[in-house]
């Protein structure tokens, strides 16, 4: 398995745990354990399918200068 795939499913699995935690701690009433694993795991594999199909986007600047002569 090369590094980049390795990085990207625990960019994958980083992001599932960050949904599953704020699923699990924001609302008042408790839910379920299945159904915060349920959660956890489709923002995981929707964002995995996002980033893998959406281009990457990179901005840049490019500055022109006017110079009078």
């Amino acid at each position: 398995m090369s590094e980049l795939k390795l990085e990207r499913i625990i960019k994958y699995i980083i992001m599932g745990l960050i949904v599953l935690l704020a699923t699990r701690y924001i609302p008042n009433e408790v839910i379920p354990t299945k159904e915060l694993l349920m959660i956890g795991a489709t923002a995981s594999i929707a964002f995995a399918i996002l980033d893998m199909i959406s281009p990457a986007v990179k901005v840049t600047s490019d500055k022109v200068s006017s110079e009078k002569v």
